[in-house]
């Protein structure tokens, strides 16, 4: 310890309060730094803060079958004192596609919502609507939902049912909401046409549609893998080593052309048909470098192959 470290700490020793006024400044130099560097960071620590844990307990649920139909016109001057029937329905819609962001108690307080950067609308604050809170404000929200944020257009429901929901919102969650009127109902009718009725096309739930495709399909890829075996399998001829030259994927290849037979009497389609989308057909740029005689050759061949 040398001399000036022996009368520091001597002047600890004797008066710690002149020694550490000494020193004060430093101190509040390096807790000044700290914050900074704090405050500078809080986006970073905020952003990695665990989110929310979704609902286990959500399920999907496909399509259910339908046949074609069309739905009568709402009588829109009903909704001027909706039934108590009518804000029911719009409650169990609201439950079902609305709660997880915007909450039961319609706070914007969702468990789905709390991860959302604006946070969904809380539809106890009068302030701040982006539509506003007449009728057919909330419809249009509904209708074509909020860019920028995380409210989605809900189009693909009815217009009953978009009707349903707004009116629910407006009676269990908007202060004094404004009264529903004439000229409210005549602006929905003019911008979607509600007095026109819905004719909503045929449905078929996902999982069958996949099925029924993959199975209708079945026959064509057993004959497309049974060419190709049938090419492969061939004694070497010119047809057959131009094709296997050009391709990196036969099925691909045979699929392509399989698709459009127009080609079986052209030529000069056929060789459009490779030549313009060749890499994303299974076909490699050898075909570029192919002579007339080539090209015909390979037309015949494929000809007699592909049925």
């Amino acid at each position: 310890m040398n001399s000036s470290d022996n009368k520091n700490f001597n002047l600890f020793k004797s008066d710690p309060i002149k020694f550490l006024s000494g020193i004060y400044i430093y101190l509040l130099v390096v807790i000044i730094i700290i914050g900074l560097i704090y405050v500078n960071n809080l986006n970073d620590i905020t952003t990695h803060i665990v989110p929310p844990r979704l609902n286990s307990e959500i399920t999907e649920v496909d399509l259910t079958l339908q046949n074609a139909k069309v739905i009568p016109a709402i009588d829109l001057f009903s909704l001027v004192d909706p039934s108590q029937e009518f804000i029911a329905k719009g409650q169990k819609l609201f439950e079902q596609t609305c709660s997880s962001c915007h909450g039961n108690a319609g706070k914007g307080d969702g468990t789905a919502g709390a991860a959302l950067n604006p946070k969904p609308r809380d539809f106890t604050n009068s302030t701040g609507w982006v539509n506003g809170t007449k009728l057919d404000d909330i419809y249009k929200t509904l209708e074509e939902g909020i860019p920028g944020s995380g409210m989605a257009s809900y189009s693909y429901l009815l217009p009953e049912e978009k009707l349903a929901m707004s009116s629910y919102i407006r009676s269990a969650f908007v202060k004094n909401a404004p009264s529903v009127t004439g000229d409210d109902l005549m602006n929905l009718d003019a911008n979607y046409n509600l007095s026109q009725g819905v004719s909503q096309p045929p449905q078929i739930p996902v999982k069958n549609a996949t099925n029924f495709i993959i199975n209708e399909n079945i026959p064509i890829v057993e004959k497309i893998n049974s060419t190709i075996e049938s090419i492969k399998n061939m004694t070497s001829n010119s047809g057959k080593d131009i094709f296997l030259m050009i391709t990196y994927d036969q099925f691909s290849a045979l699929t392509s052309l399989r698709s459009n037979l127009k080609w079986k009497k052209d030529q000069k389609l056929f060789i459009s048909i490779i030549a313009n989308d060749a890499l994303n057909n299974g076909f490699n740029g050898q075909v570029f470098q192919l002579s007339s005689d080539q090209w015909s050759t390979l037309f015949n061949f494929l000809n007699s192959q592909i049925q």
